[in-house]
């Protein structure tokens, strides 16, 4: 049931394929991991009768309906770097007690007896996948496996099953399994679930392979109660599509991205940036001008393919041209609206004071919590002065913020700020001035939110000491940076 197989080069990995059983497409498999996987990865256990509760979902429904018959259990193949050994008699993981083996393992795939597209669901950590490398949205899934509980930071992933579901299908269930892990809010949807979900009748098995519209996933996540928001690029030089796009992977929103051109979808899990660079800047930038690629869940590749924005392969972030963000109930102010916004920040300088130049700057902002927001300014109490940190304390904030941050060309090169603005998520689009606060270095903006219409009457200025030595620190905090190894 269980069989231990020690990696010292890729060319070892060829000895598993006469372990498992052809139904599981061991071939196919092993040529993905031997390109897709690093030399991290130095032992692979191997699960036989491993019951899979996404393949049994499409097994009692479907390929237990057919003439063509099917195995019901799956192999599950978890990955090791070479401090862990394993006792094949007494089953065992040895090498380091329960609580580091985690450090160790680098995640697990399951492979269901389909024939093709054999690759189920699957969490490998991003650290041990080729040529990956950025920011990308994890969340921690817990592993059960010979007594053991081991955890793996990363993405969840499957091939689709190409009869009973496609690619816009796996896209799907990859966003609504990662919010199902990282959230108690929402609830775990399986293979077929996300087939039903998608018809307002049960589709049978034919119309699932046909394909599934924009539409159809927006029902999806209807149904998984979020509240999807469609965005289209209205023309190949719509630079704010990209812009909204790279706005809501920052914020931690994995994207539902299609490619209308081939007819293909994916999910969009991350970034990465541009080296570095210290020159001035001359004219207004954007974040999304400061990235070299995105990183996709794409079900033809293993997870965290790298899709540059200029040139490369297999296809360029810019033939992207649609995706649905998933959002959660309380957020009414969507990114095209903060994309108009963040420019007019600047008419605020005169208030403010000690703003650079809007033509010297790069605009970011994302959406987090207000719990967030203060947890972040606790964390870094030096950097703020205490009248900062005190209405940041007790501003009534709205469970969801947009941050926009305003960089100077030097400041983008230390990952620092000049200024930090917060608004409202809750906001109404007709609103004029939709901020909670804007502060710099030696002064903060604090505006009214507690009467309708109040706008600019209702701003207070915070007069600050200006004092503080250390720089305002560019705010990661939604995305995981992968460390390769």
């Amino acid at each position: 049931m269980y069989r231990w197989f020690q990696l010292t080069s890729s060319a070892d990995l060829d000895a598993l394929v006469s372990e498992i059983s052809t139904e599981y497409g061991p071939t196919r498999v092993i040529e993905k991991l031997k390109n897709g996987l690093s030399s991290a990865v130095k032992a692979i256990l191997i699960e036989k009768n491993y019951i899979d509760k996404d393949y049994r979902s499409t097994y009692y429904n479907f390929y237990a309906k057919k003439g063509q018959s099917y195995r019901a259990d799956c192999i599950r193949l978890h990955f090791f770097d070479e401090a862990v050994t394993f006792d094949a008699q007494s089953l065992k993981l040895l090498g380091h007690s329960e609580r580091a083996l985690g450090d160790h393992y680098f995640g697990y795939m399951i492979l269901r007896p389909t024939g093709i597209a054999t690759i189920g669901r699957s969490v490998v950590s991003p650290d041990v996948r080729t040529g990956t490398s950025g920011s990308i949205i994890t969340a921690n899934h817990k592993v059960h496996l010979l007594g053991y509980k081991l955890g793996v930071q990363g993405f969840p992933s499957m091939d689709q099953h190409i009869d009973i579901s496609v690619c816009a299908h796996a896209a799907c269930w990859s966003v609504l399994r990662h919010y199902s892990e990282k959230y108690t809010i929402y609830r775990e949807f399986l293979t077929h679930d996300i087939t039903l979900m998608a018809q307002q009748f049960d589709p049978g098995g034919l119309v699932p392979s046909k394909g599934l519209q924009m539409s159809h996933a927006e029902r999806v996540f209807q149904e998984a109660g979020t509240f999807p928001l469609h965005v289209v690029r209205t023309d190949p030089q719509d630079e704010a599509f990209y812009r909204q796009l790279h706005a809501y992977v920052e914020s931690g929103f994995p994207l539902f991205a299609a490619n209308h051109d081939v007819g293909h979808a994916m999910a969009i899990v991350g970034y990465e940036w541009e080296a570095s660079n210290p020159n001035p800047i001359t004219s207004m930038r954007y974040a999304w001008d400061e990235v070299k690629s995105i990183v996709v869940v794409d079900d033809n590749y293993l997870p965290y393919q790298t899709i540059n924005k200029h040139g490369g392969s297999p296809y360029l972030a810019g033939s992207i041209d649609s995706f649905i963000v998933a959002l959660p109930e309380k957020i009414f102010y969507p990114a095209d609206a903060v994309d108009r916004l963040a420019p007019t920040l600047f008419k605020l300088a005169p208030l403010l004071g000690g703003l650079p130049s809007r033509d010297e700057v790069t605009l970011r902002y994302f959406i987090t919590t207000g719990s967030a927001l203060r947890r972040f300014t606790r964390s870094r109490e030096s950097e703020f002065d205490p009248k900062l940190i005190a209405t940041i304390m007790t501003l009534p904030l709205a469970q969801f913020i947009w941050i926009v941050e305003i960089a100077t060309g030097e400041d983008w090169a230390k990952g620092q700020i000049s200024a930090r603005a917060v608004l409202d998520a809750t906001a109404s689009l007709r609103e004029i001035t939709p901020f909670w606060l804007f502060h710099n270095r030696t002064n903060a903006l604090v505006f009214d939110r507690s009467r309708v219409g109040a706008g600019i009457n209702g701003i207070g200025s915070l007069g600050l000491s200006g004092m503080q030595n250390t720089a305002f620190t560019r705010w990661d905090q939604n995305l995981r940076p992968t460390q390769r190894k």
